[in-house]
């Protein structure tokens, strides 16, 4: 009985000593958004009035729609509103909070909102690739997101992150870490670059591919754009086709026969629109805009507008006008509509330089 037991001792010593647990192969890990694509930046303090004007030497992010606040910790500001992201500069950040700029015709003020809210940037222009860790082909057959274009992130995977590009053309793929940031240069806009080709047009939906068959890699889909440049026709199905803006470039095949593919572009929904204010007042430009009474100054009125305008006493007034997100409240400072406060630092870029770039839409 003791050498039973000693041979059932050593078995079952040698049985959990060899034994290999199954592992699962590995996925690409959800981006965590409340983590930032960079390390913190050590930044100066900023007049948020001097950060509203920008200059040709500014850097930008792009701010996808949802909740802000005039200050930390003042109400949120939770309209439906905005459907397109918006062009902003970050001014300061605290953990998971950033305050930016918002440049709008009429306005500017800054406003406190989360950073996991911000799209990455392209620091150059970057071949989309079709998996992590295997950089995308040197074929004329591409996606090519320029530098400056913002990108949704999806996944992360070693050193590489899955992205989304939505615009005219919406393209998903992965991308280096190290070619993506929270921030990138000021640029014009620019739109759709022809190159005199015959124009094609595509329904949204249309599935662009790296070769001329129903089995071949999606390259991009439409999303918002209607027209493409007709390369070459294959045959009576397949064509091929060129489109670029200051954004993306992609040349590919389509099909006439092919089914639409999905695309994540949201269009506004009409009935979700705020109501419009119901203006009382005329208020002159550069009125200095307030988060609240005794508030610091946290932007300004641009050119002379109009506003719903009431008495708070003690010679402030609180100013009311219309936002993509909705009507939103201001403070104001003056003995009367006539003499209100001014504190613009309007001066170096003209209004038409101030237009934002083409914004992508955020599923």
């Amino acid at each position: 009985m003791r050498a039973l037991a000693i041979v059932v001792l050593t078995a079952c010593g040698s049985t959990a000593g060899t034994t290999t647990p199954l592992v699962a192969p590995t996925k690409p890990a959800p981006v965590d958004p409340a983590k930032p694509i960079t390390p913190a930046i050590e930044r100066p303090v900023i007049d948020p009035l001097d950060a509203l004007t920008p200059t040709t030497d500014s850097t930008t992010s792009m701010l996808q729609p949802g909740v802000m606040q005039l200050e930390l910790h003042a109400t949120p500001i939770e309209s439906p509103g905005a459907a397109q992201s918006t062009l902003v500069s970050i001014v300061a950040e605290q953990g998971s909070r950033v305050r930016v700029t918002i440049r709008l015709g009429h306005a500017r003020f800054v406003v406190w909102t989360e950073r996991a809210r911000l799209l990455a940037i392209l620091k150059q222009d970057e071949r989309v690739a079709p998996r992590p860790g295997q950089p995308a082909q040197a074929s004329d057959k591409h996606a090519v997101l320029r530098a400056g274009s913002a990108v949704r992130r999806l996944a992360k995977k070693d050193t590489w992150t899955q992205v989304r590009y939505s615009g005219a053309i919406e393209v998903e793929g992965w991308i280096p870490d190290a070619a993506l940031a929270e921030e990138g240069p000021w640029r014009a806009t620019r739109g759709r670059i022809p190159t005199g080709r015959k124009s094609l047009t595509l329904m949204p939906g249309s599935v662009i591919r790296f070769e001329p068959n129903w089995a071949a890699r999606q390259l991009a889909v439409m999303a918002t754009g209607y027209f493409v440049e007709m390369v070459s026709e294959i045959d009576e199905a397949w064509s091929e086709i060129a489109y670029a803006d200051g954004n993306i470039a992609v040349t590919g095949y389509v099909s006439r026969r092919d089914p639409p593919g999905r695309v994540h572009h949201k269009r506004p929904d009409p009935s979700l629109a705020p109501a419009p204010i119901v203006p009382n007042s005329k208020v002159p430009s550069g009125t200095c805009l307030h988060a609240r009474i005794e508030g610091d100054a946290i932007g300004y009125l641009v050119g002379d507008q109009n506003v719903d305008l009431a008495d708070l006493g003690r010679g402030w007034w609180s100013v009311t006008i219309d936002t993509p997100w909705g009507p939103i409240q201001f403070a104001a400072r003056g003995l009367d509509p006539v003499t209100l406060a001014t504190c613009s630092h309007d001066k170096t870029l003209p209004a038409t330089a101030l237009k934002p770039l083409p914004a992508p839409s955020v599923p």
